[in-house]
């Protein structure tokens, strides 16, 4: 195995516009204030809603990666964030969300595993807190539970064996 660790599938993709980096930042910036707007948003704040909404479907549609990967996650991302709203007794839809993540990252189909962090997460938080006042303390806790699962689902995918799988299926990547 190479000496340098794997580099992010995605660096490979020719991009029409911007620079990775920049379409990267947007990206995360514009889902993490869409799951934001979303969370604060109810039946008396339909702007919070729609800006919510948008701002997440551009974050997707941005992020470098290829267009039908953008295109499939999408909407069951963002059905993912929007269930949010009923509280912590839907929270698990946001696996839907980090699964769409995978997807875009081009993570292999082990580090999938990661998919149950959320839901695991979004049960307990359930039981702690079934009432829906304590929305941003879900949303903050679970925000941080998807992040840390999307680094470990990177991990993984950098992981030797996860590597060897790659090549062994000619997944596209840019291990040397």
């Amino acid at each position: 195995m190479p000496a340098t660790p794997a580099q992010e599938p995605a660096l490979a993709i020719p991009l029409r516009f911007g620079t990775y980096r920049a379409r990267y930042s947007l990206a995360i910036g514009l889902l993490f204030a869409g799951g934001i707007l979303l969370q604060f948003s109810s039946a008396y704040t339909l702007g919070l809603t729609l800006a919510g909404a948008a701002a997440t479907v551009a974050g997707w549609i941005i992020v470098p990666a290829p267009g039908w990967r953008r295109a499939l996650v999408a909407g069951p991302a963002l059905f993912g964030v929007v269930a949010l709203i009923g509280g912590a007794q839907s929270s698990g839809l946001l696996a839907l969300t980090l699964g769409g993540w995978l997807i875009v990252r081009m993570r292999p189909l082990v580090s999938f595993v990661v998919l149950v962090a959320p839901v695991a997460a979004a049960y307990g938080l359930a039981q702690l807190f079934p009432q829906y006042g304590y929305g941003a303390l879900v949303g903050g806790v679970l925000g941080a539970v998807l992040v840390g699962s999307a680094w470990l689902a990177r991990m993984i995918a950098a992981a030797p064996f996860a590597q060897r799988r790659m090549i062994a299926h000619r997944i596209r990547t840019n291990v040397p």
